[in-house]
């Protein structure tokens, strides 16, 4: 390949600006993204360790920000425990949906631009690999970042750092989509 700007002796066309091949900006960003997409792996990762180890079942933890806990819940469905008597239906859904985000990453990345629907799609797919993991090896997904409310609804859900970085994921990808 020509250098950037250079012409090319066979085509007389300029490297820059061709469309055959991802651009600099674009390879650079690949160590990057993935690196994030490692940190956050590892934060959940790490967090859902510490509170398996340190925290009964059930248990609540007060924290400095006002009206969130900490607590251990095992959540062996999707969101609020759905689908939690079908644990193999559960497990199989998860690593085909997984394999799907896996598919769609590589294209993605692979594209010029899109650095915004990139960023999203690194936090989801971090988001995600940490349940599909918990889901696959534990059997189960370790929640613990909990609400109290005046509103028994929000009182019942407990989360984890995975899916925020989903929901967050999925906004910034959104997001990117616009031109």
């Amino acid at each position: 390949f020509p250098l950037r700007g250079h012409r090319d002796p066979v085509r007389g066309d300029r490297a820059a600006g061709r469309g055959d091949r991802p651009d600099q900006g674009c390879l650079l960003m690949i160590p990057k993204l993935a690196g994030l997409f490692l940190v956050l792996v590892c934060e959940d990762m790490g967090v859902k360790q510490y509170i398996e180890d340190s925290f009964q079942e059930k248990e609540e933890r007060e924290t400095l920000i006002p009206s969130v806990v900490l607590r251990k819940v095992y959540n062996r469905g999707f969101l609020l425990d759905a689908l939690d008597q079908h644990p193999e239906l559960v497990r199989g859904s998860s690593l085909l949906l997984g394999a799907g985000v896996l598919v769609y990453d590589v294209w993605l990345f692979l594209q010029k631009g899109r650095k915004l629907r990139k960023l999203g799609m690194a936090f989801l797919s971090a988001g995600a690999l940490s349940n599909i993991y918990d889901r696959v090896i534990r059997g189960k997904v370790i929640d613990y970042i909990g609400f109290r409310s005046k509103y028994k609804f929000l009182s019942r859900i407990t989360a984890n750092l995975a899916d925020f970085y989903v929901v967050i994921g999925g906004v910034l990808a959104a997001l990117g989509r616009k031109k």
